[in-house]
């Protein structure tokens, strides 16, 4: 998961790199320690004077309480210690009631438009963006608003973009 630094700035990078590789290198892949990589990286870039600027004024106990502030690799693995049965029952009902009305928009588009590789394409996204979405109330809740929308919108247009193309070359075939 060390790969992941490289969406930090260089100049974070050199700061922060090797303390933030030093808490990684012993552990296995996760998908909470993955998601969070990313959403500290958004923070960083969108955020930087908050973080970047912070550092420099900070003394080196400061320090080490904001890189893991920054990096929150230690609440990761458990999803977030501060996830309520609220917050529980917040994703639950955006996953299931978005996945619902995005399926009945697909279906309706299905029905409307015909058996069409792309509109069968984007099936899977029925499920998926409501999936990204509902991690705004666990594991990207304490992530600003900023961050969250660029996270859930980009891994939404993203993989939007793949299920085309996937739909594109089912329309070669």
């Amino acid at each position: 998961m060390i790969w992941l630094l490289r969406l930090y700035p260089r100049r974070w990078r050199r700061r922060y790199g090797g303390e933030v590789a030093a808490m990684l290198a012993g552990r296995s892949f996760s998908l909470a320690v993955a998601v969070d990589l990313v959403a500290g990286a958004i923070d960083v870039w969108l955020h930087p004077s908050a973080t970047l600027a912070a550092a420099t004024a900070a003394s080196p106990q400061e320090e080490r309480t904001m890189l893991s502030r920054i990096a929150r690799l230690e609440c990761a693995a458990l999803m977030g210690s501060d996830v309520t049965k609220a917050d529980q029952r917040k994703a639950s009902w955006i996953t299931v009631g978005l996945t619902l009305v995005l399926t009945l928009i697909w279906m309706y588009a299905h029905i409307r438009i015909g058996d069409n590789p792309y509109v069968d394409s984007l099936s899977i996204m029925a499920f998926m963006v409501p999936l990204l979405f509902s991690m705004r109330y666990t594991w990207l809740k304490r992530r600003p608003a900023s961050v969250q929308a660029v996270f859930i919108g980009g891994l939404s247009l993203a993989l939007a973009a793949f299920m085309l193309a996937a739909g594109w070359l089912a329309a070669q075939i």
